[in-house]
């Protein structure tokens, strides 16, 4: 009976460990990255080997974020029986800040539509020299309007200095208060009136060397009340 039991389950089991030695095997399909507070784009490698007994070729990639693009190494699309190649996963930082998680498909020649032979994954840390925190404030529909504040602290060796700002809705006056002058702030808000849902964005304007830090986004919103 174990006997029987066992050729079952390597019947079973067999397809599934054929089907993973086929295609194009990736060293590794998910990575971690750090970033230094200069840099503008960075490049992540996936190294791979085609370890089917067919021709591969790459036809397409695909992401949701329109900040990555993908190369090709030497612009190789077809690869033999054991030949090995590499794909760059670019990523431009932009305005990006802190945790970035982000995710490339990659479709063969022979694979549906529907569904990429691979998934390149990247979690990329960039480094907040400036901080806004919390990233939004609510008040409830109806709610006294309290006043609320967020904490900004620069984690920098050198102060980063707030040399402006402005607000997209007058229903959201707001002071900033200076507790050290180029490492921290408290930006406080209280709005006028919290009878209807309603949203606001308070820029914050600074005068730091990368073109990154130097602008700021803080949310303010009155959040519809539940029936």
């Amino acid at each position: 009976m174990q006997i029987r039991t066992l050729i079952l389950l390597l019947t079973l089991l067999a397809p599934i460990t054929l089907y993973a030695g086929l295609g194009l095997t990736f060293d590794s399909e998910s990575k971690a990255v750090k970033t230094k507070p200069s840099d503008l784009t960075v490049a992540v490698p996936y190294s791979f080997t085609n370890t089917s007994q067919d021709t591969i070729t790459i036809a397409r990639w695909d992401s949701a974020c329109s900040c990555l693009s993908a190369r090709i190494k030497d612009g190789k699309m077809v690869y033999k029986p054991g030949e090995k190649g590499e794909i760059h996963i670019d990523f431009e930082l932009g305005s990006f800040s802190g945790t970035q998680e982000k995710t490339v498909l990659l479709w063969t020649k022979d694979d549906p539509a529907e569904t990429p032979s691979s998934v390149l994954s990247v979690k990329i840390t960039i480094p907040k020299l400036f901080e806004v925190s919390p990233k939004s404030l609510v008040w409830k529909q109806y709610s006294a309007g309290e006043p609320q504040t967020f904490k900004i602290k620069v984690h920098h060796d050198k102060p980063i200095k707030i040399i402006g700002s402005s607000g997209s809705n007058n229903n959201f006056p707001y002071t900033i208060k200076t507790i050290r002058e180029g490492w921290e702030y408290e930006l406080t808000v209280s709005p006028v009136d919290s009878s209807s849902p309603t949203l606001g964005v308070i820029r914050v304007d600074t005068d730091a060397k990368i073109k990154r830090y130097q602008r700021h986004q803080a949310f303010v919103y009155i959040q519809k009340k539940k029936k």
